[in-house]
C-alpha cells in the first residue's frame, strides 16, 4: 500500500521514488482538443519498491514501463496493471518484481489528456482574429497543482528536475515553452506536423513547466550588451494572438529594464537566454510566472498608449515586475511546501513594487500607493477570525488554492517591508543576496530566510519575525499622551473588536517609529516588545506650529493606532498644516475608519476626522477617503434616503471642488498622479450627483457615441460610464416588453468591440451594473452568463458592479442569482477557485445578522463547500462585522449627518 500523506496530514507522494529528469513529447490537437503524449522520467529509486506512483488528473494512460538503467542487463518492465485514485489524483503503476533501492530507472508512460476549457492544466483558448476568424491556442496553467492534468508527474514543488520538452505541431502554428528552441524538423510521419525541440530547462518545479501552441506574432527587445549585472544578452519577446503586438511595446519595455535591475540587486543573473511574455485570452488568474515563458491576462499585458487609462499603465508594469521577481523569488529559489507560498508571493509583491518605486517609474510613489492598496487589504482580511497564518498548514489541492489570498500575498510584503525598513533597505537587500546565493536551484523554508538575514544584519531576526509568520492576525496599539511621555498598549485587532483573552495571547514586536512635530526620531530605540510600555517625546521643533506626534512612520509597520482623543484632534491640526507625510495621512484615515468599524471608536469621529482633509491634493489620499467613504456607503446603502443623500453630498464636498478646479481636458505634462487625481474627482463627485459634471457627463457621452473619440480623454471613459448609467432614467416598458436604456446599450456595444483595448472594454462591463432598473438589472447578470458575449474569466465584473448597486435592487438580485445558479457556476469555476470565491463573496455587502445566518449559512448548509470553505467564512464574518457596526452607529451617524452635511 502506498503511503499518500506524512505526518502533517498533507497528501504527498510516497518517498520511494523521486524524479531527476523528465523527456515529454506532446502532440496537441486543435480541433479534437486532445493531446497525446509520452514522458520518460529518470528517477531514483529510493526504498525497494513493486510500485510507483505518481500524480495523474484527466489523463488516460495507456501503458507504462520501467527499464532499471546503470546495470548490465537494464531490463524493461512493463507495468502489469494502473490503478487511479481520483480524489487523491495519482496513478499507481505496479509491476511484478521489486525495484531495488537505489537504483537508477528510467519510468516511460505513454498517454492521452483533454485541452479543457477551464483555464487548467493544458487547456484551450478561443479568440476572433483580425478578420473575425474564430481560432483557437493551448497552452498551460499548472500552478499550484495542474502540472498533473498535463502529463503524469511528481507535482510537488521540492521534487525539482530538469526538463527536456518536445513538442509535435502544425507547421503554420508557433510552439514555445520554457526555453529557446533548439531544432524544428519535418516530422517524420506526420506531414502537416513539425517537430520543435526545446533546450533542457535548469531544475525546477513542475508547476513551472509551460507550453504554448498557435498562431502567434510577436515584438522583441534585447537587454544591454554591456550590462555588467546581466553578461549574457537576454531576448525579451511579448507574444500575442495576430493584430495585438503593437500593445506589448509598455510591457516590453519594462520586462528589459525590470530583468536587468533585479540580476543586479539580486546579484544573480537571469540564468536563462530568453524570456517570453504572453497574452492569453482565456486566463483565470493576472498572470503566471512560468520561468522563461510568462503568462497574462491581455489587460494585465496589453497597454494601448493613445487608448488605454494610466490605471491600465500602473497595472501592467506591477504585474510584469511581480512576475519577473519570480523567476528569482519562486524559480530560482523555491519554496519547499505550499505553506510558505509567501516566500514567493509575499517577495515578489514586495519586490516588485521595490523595482517600480526604485528604478522604473519613482514618480509614481508606489510604496505610498502599497499602504493604500496592498496593506490596506492584508490588514482588512488578518482582522477576520477566519484569517489564517502567513505561513500556514495545507495538506490537499483544494486549500493550497485558497491560500492565493491577501495574507500570502500582501501580508506577506508588508512584514517584509516592515523588516526592510527596520534594518534599512541596503541591509535587507545585502541578506537577500546571501538567501540567493545559498539556496538558488534548491528549496528553501523561511528559517533559511531568516538566517541569511541574521548573517548581514548581525540581529537575530527570526527572534522578532518568527511570530509575524506563524502567528495569525496583528496588533492595535492604543497610544496617549501625558506631557512628553506616551504610554502604549498592544492587544490583538479584529474586525469585530472583541478579541476574547485566548485570541490575544501573542506578543508582537513593534517598531513604534514615532514622528515628533514634523521630524522623525531615532525609531531603533523605540520598539515596544510587551503587551504596555512608555516612551518619551522629544520636544516640539520651535518652528512648527503643531505640538503633535505619530506613530509608525511611512506606515511602514503591520498594525493599527488608535490614538487618545487629544492626540486624534492634534494629528488632524498637524494634517491641515501640512505637516504630516503623504502615507503617513493614508494610515490615518485607513487606521481611524477600520477602528469605527470595528466598534474601538465611533463613525462620527472618523467622518468629523474629514474635514481637516478638505484641502487634500495628493491623489493616493484621496483614494484612501474615496475607499473608506465607499465602505460606509456600503453599510448603510438601505438606510432611509435623507442619509444616503447626506453620505452623497458628503462625498461632493470632499472630490467635487477638486474636479471642477481641474476639469475634463489633461493637459500636455501633466504628472501620471494628477492625471489619476482627475479622474478620480470627477468620478467620485459625479457618481455622487454634481449637477454640472453629470450633465458635461452626459453631453460628452453622447459625442463619444457619436464617434468624436476627443470627447472624453482614456481616463475618464470608465468614470464616465458609470456617471451617466447612474443618472440617466430608464424608458418604460412597452406592453409585454421590457424596460430600455439607450445608455445601457451603447455601454453594452463598447464592451462588445473587440477592437477596442481590453482595459476599456472591461472599463465598460464593469460600469453596465449602475443602470437603475431592477429588470435591467437581472437581465445583465443572464448576459454574463453568455459566453458567447462575456468570458467565464470577466463574470466578476458586472456581476460585482450589480451587487454593489444595493439601491436600485442590485445587491439581492446578485445574490438570488448566485443562489439560483450556484451548481452551474460551480461546474464552471471548480477548476478556477478564486473565482468561484468571488461568487460566494457577493453575499458579503449585506449588513444583517440574520441575513448571513438564514440566507447565506443556510443556503450553502449540506454543500460540499471545501473548496471556498475560507471565502464562506470570511464572508460570514464580513456580514456579522457589518451589521454590528450598522446597529451600533446608526443614530449617532444619522444624527452627525443631519447636523453637519448639507445636501
Amino acid at each position: 500500500m502506498s503511503i499518500t500523506a506524512d505526518a502533517s496530514g498533507r497528501e504527498i507522494l510516497p518517498a520511494t521514488v523521486v524524479p531527476e529528469h523528465y523527456t515529454l513529447e506532446l502532440t496537441p490537437d486543435l480541433e479534437s482538443f486532445t493531446f497525446d503524449g509520452i514522458v520518460h522520467a529518470d528517477v531514483k529509486i529510493v526504498h525497494a519498491t513493486s510500485t510507483i506512483v505518481v500524480n495523474a488528473y484527466e489523463l488516460d494512460i495507456k501503458a507504462a514501463r520501467v527499464q532499471l538503467t546503470r546495470i548490465k542487463t537494464e531490463a524493461t518492465l512493463p507495468a502489469s496493471s494502473i490503478t487511479y485514485d481520483d480524489k487523491l489524483q495519482q496513478a499507481t503503476l505496479h509491476f511484478d518484481q521489486e525495484l531495488p533501492a537505489d537504483a537508477q530507472a528510467r519510468v516511460t508512460i505513454e498517454f492521452q489528456g483533454i485541452h479543457n476549457d477551464k483555464m487548467a492544466g493544458f487547456y484551450r483558448s478561443s479568440y476572433a482574429d483580425p478578420d473575425g476568424t474564430k481560432k483557437f491556442m493551448v497552452v498551460t496553467q499548472f500552478e499550484a497543482t495542474d502540472a498533473r492534468r498535463c502529463l503524469p508527474c511528481w507535482d510537488e514543488p521540492a521534487l525539482k528536475a530538469t526538463f527536456d520538452v518536445i513538442l509535435n505541431v502544425q507547421k503554420d502554428l508557433s510552439a514555445l515553452s520554457n526555453m529557446n528552441i533548439v531544432s524544428e524538423d519535418a516530422h517524420p510521419t506526420l506531414a502537416s506536423h513539425k517537430t520543435v525541440k526545446f533546450a533542457r530547462t535548469p531544475v525546477m518545479s513542475t508547476y513551472l513547466l509551460a507550453l504554448a501552441v498557435g498562431d502567434f506574432e510577436y515584438i522583441q527587445a534585447k537587454t544591454a550588451p554591456n550590462c555588467p549585472a546581466l553578461p549574457n544578452q537576454v531576448t525579451v519577446r511579448i507574444y500575442t494572438t495576430r493584430g495585438l503586438s503593437n500593445q506589448g511595446k509598455f510591457a516590453l519595455g519594462c520586462a528589459v529594464r525590470i530583468l536587468e535591475y533585479f540580476s543586479a540587486v539580486f546579484g544573480e543573473p537571469y540564468p536563462l537566454p530568453k524570456m517570453d511574455m504572453m497574452a492569453v485570452p482565456d486566463f483565470s488568474a493576472g498572470a503566471m510566472e512560468n520561468w522563461g515563458l510568462v503568462t497574462y491576462r491581455t489587460a494585465a499585458i496589453l497597454f494601448d498608449d493613445k487608448k488605454s487609462t494610466a490605471l491600465a499603465k500602473e497595472r501592467v508594469a506591477g504585474i510584469v515586475s511581480h512576475e519577473l521577481a519570480h523567476q528569482w523569488f519562486g524559480n530560482l529559489v523555491t519554496m519547499q511546501w505550499w505553506n510558505e507560498l509567501w516566500l514567493n508571493e509575499g517577495f515578489a509583491t514586495f519586490v516588485g513594487t521595490l523595482a517600480i518605486a526604485r528604478h522604473l517609474f519613482p514618480e509614481w510613489d508606489s510604496f505610498v500607493a502599497f499602504v493604500g492598496n496592498d496593506m490596506a487589504r492584508a490588514l482588512t482580511l488578518d482582522a477576520m477570525r477566519s484569517s489564517h497564518p502567513i505561513e500556514v498548514p495545507v495538506k490537499s489541492p483544494a486549500e493550497i488554492s485558497q491560500i492565493f489570498d491577501a495574507i500570502s500575498y500582501s501580508k506577506g510584503a508588508s512584514v517584509i517591508r516592515m523588516l526592510s525598513s527596520w534594518l534599512t533597505e541596503d541591509v535587507f537587500l545585502a541578506g537577500v543576496r546571501k538567501y540567493i546565493q545559498r539556496l538558488k536551484y534548491r528549496n528553501a523554508a523561511t528559517t533559511d530566510l531568516w538566517a541569511a538575514l541574521s548573517e548581514a544584519s548581525g540581529m537575530d531576526v527570526g527572534e522578532f519575525m518568527t511570530l509575524w509568520t506563524q502567528k495569525v492576525g496583528y496588533p492595535v496599539i492604543t497610544a496617549e499622551r501625558q506631557g512628553n511621555a506616551v504610554t502604549v498598549k498592544q492587544a490583538r485587532f479584529l474586525s469585530t473588536g472583541d478579541a476574547t483573552a485566548d485570541e490575544d495571547e501573542t506578543v508582537w514586536w513593534c517598531p513604534l517609529a514615532p514622528y515628533v512635530g514634523g521630524e522623525p526620531t531615532n525609531s531603533a530605540s523605540v520598539v515596544l516588545k510587551q503587551k504596555e510600555g512608555t516612551f518619551a517625546l522629544p520636544a516640539k521643533p520651535t518652528a512648527v506650529p503643531v505640538d503633535f506626534y505619530k506613530l509608525n512612520l511611512d506606515q511602514a509597520n503591520f498594525y493599527r493606532v488608535q490614538y487618545a482623543a487629544a492626540d486624534l484632534a492634534r494629528l488632524g491640526e498637524a494634517v491641515e498644516h501640512g505637516l504630516v507625510p503623504t502615507a503617513d495621512r493614508v494610515g490615518l484615515v485607513s487606521d481611524v475608519f477600520a477602528l469605527a468599524a470595528a466598534g474601538y471608536s465611533s463613525t462620527v469621529d472618523a467622518l468629523a476626522l474629514l474635514s481637516h482633509f478638505k484641502g487634500e491634493q495628493e491623489y493616493i489620499v484621496l483614494e484612501a477617503i474615496a475607499a473608506k467613504l465607499s465602505q460606509v456607503k456600503t453599510v448603510w446603502a438601505m438606510e432611509p434616503e435623507p442619509v444616503a443623500d447626506q453620505l452623497a453630498a458628503l462625498q461632493r464636498s470632499i472630490f467635487a471642488p477638486t474636479a471642477h478646479a481641474m476639469g475634463w481636458e489633461y493637459p500636455d505634462g501633466e504628472s501620471h498622479l494628477d492625471g489619476l487625481k482627475r479622474q478620480l474627482a470627477i468620478g467620485q463627485a459625479g457618481m455622487a450627483g454634481d449637477k454640472e459634471l453629470v450633465a458635461q457627463a452626459k453631453a460628452r457621452f453622447a459625442r463619444f457615441i457619436q464617434g468624436d473619440t476627443h470627447a472624453i480623454h482614456p481616463n475618464l471613459r470608465g468614470a464616465v460610464y458609470a456617471i451617466v448609467l447612474r443618472h440617466s432614467s430608464v424608458s418604460p416598458a412597452a406592453k409585454g416588453g421590457e424596460p430600455h436604456s439607450a445608455e445601457l446599450e451603447a455601454v453594452k456595444a463598447i464592451w462588445e468591440n473587440e477592437s477596442t483595448p481590453m482595459d476599456q472594454r472591461l472599463a465598460a462591463l464593469g460600469a453596465l451594473g449602475h443602470v437603475q432598473d431592477s429588470t435591467l438589472l437581472a437581465g445583465l447578470l443572464e448576459y454574463a452568463m453568455d459566453e458567447s458575449k462575456v468570458r467565464p474569466q470577466d463574470v466578476m465584473y458586472p456581476l460585482r458592479s450589480v451587487a454593489a448597486n444595493a439601491r436600485a435592487g442590485g445587491r439581492a438580485l446578485a445574490w438570488k442569482f448566485v443562489q439560483q445558479r450556484w451548481d452551474e457556476l460551480y461546474a464552471r469555476y471548480q477548476q478556477s477557485l478564486s473565482l468561484l470565491a468571488h461568487c460566494v463573496a457577493i453575499a458579503g455587502d449585506f449588513a444583517s445578522a440574520e441575513f448571513a445566518e438564514t440566507e447565506v449559512e443556510g443556503f450553502f448548509a449540506g454543500k460540499d463547500t471545501k473548496a471556498v470553505d475560507r471565502a464562506l467564512m470570511q464572508t460570514l464574518e464580513k456580514i456579522r462585522a457589518q451589521a454590528a457596526w450598522l446597529e451600533r452607529d446608526r443614530a449617532p451617524v444619522q444624527a452627525w449627518l443631519a447636523e453637519n452635511v448639507q445636501n
